[in-house]
């Protein structure tokens, strides 16, 4: 009973520190949310402003910037660009500065980085309160481009299929720069021009040289009698379309 009793009591102290304890989340601004280097101008300056009640602490990096084909972010460590400083105090609606720089020669496809900035816990000469809190760090990454030596922007859909109840296809950049993809609209049509598909996706990054996947699942009725897909992308390279006909059945194959 000792060792219940014990135990109840943790679970009530631990209960009562959660519902006392207020979570906080540090609030701030980033300036600009994307940066472009180029020959002429391969530096830049990003403004952060802490608009919370308590000073900000950040840690700061740069790493190079890939994408899965699913569009995960893939981020390894690089000196091609540096920044400073790399840690940061700002104190409550305070502005600060980092300089940003390129210190790698331009190639020609453009090049990908991302500036990490994750926000540190309180000092430990802060207040027992202010360490004491339960807090939610803030942690984000701000796209940085390298231009090539000739910007080229192109691309296409490619690999539209349709089976297994999936339709699949692919969003590729053969251009030496980025675009991003402002919407895909996905339509389907039956035997007699019915409408059976309506699907809008989100678009995002597709970097020079990269693809983006997309794997959208249909409904048992909607394979059924499907015969013709359409799939078309809205970028700031400009309009991209494709489009595929369907046997009876085809779907399911």
């Amino acid at each position: 009973m000792p060792r219940l009793a014990g135990l109840i009591l943790s679970i009530v102290l631990v209960l009562f520190f959660l519902q006392t304890e207020e979570g906080r989340t540090s609030t701030f601004n980033v300036s600009p949310l994307k940066i472009v280097l180029s020959g002429k101008s391969s530096s830049a300056l990003v403004e952060i402003t802490n608009q919370s009640a308590e000073p900000l602490r950040l840690q700061l990096s740069v790493s190079s910037w890939d994408q899965s084909p699913i569009g995960e972010l893939l981020l390894k460590e690089t000196d091609e660009v540096i920044l400073f400083p790399p840690l940061l105090t700002v104190e409550p609606g305070e502005k600060r500065k980092i300089r940003l720089g390129a210190v790698t020669p331009r190639g020609v496809t453009e090049k990908s980085y991302r500036i990490v900035l994750e926000e540190l816990p309180p000092a430990a000469d802060s207040p027992t309160e202010a360490r004491n809190q339960i807090r939610v760090l803030t942690r984000m990454t701000i796209p940085v481009f390298l231009e090539p030596s000739k910007q080229v922007a192109s691309g296409h859909i490619a690999d539209l299929t349709v089976q297994r109840s999936a339709a699949s296809f692919e969003i590729r950049n053969t251009g030496t720069t980025h675009y991003s993809v402002e919407q895909i609209d996905v339509k389907g049509t039956g035997s007699t021009g019915q409408p059976l598909l309506t699907r809008r996706l989100d678009g995002w990054y597709v970097l020079a040289g990269g693809s983006r996947r997309y794997d959208l699942p249909l409904s048992a009725e909607e394979c059924r009698d499907l015969r013709m897909v359409t799939v078309e992308a809205k970028t700031d390279a400009g309009p991209f379309n494709a489009r595929l006909d369907l046997p009876a059945g085809g779907c399911s194959r």
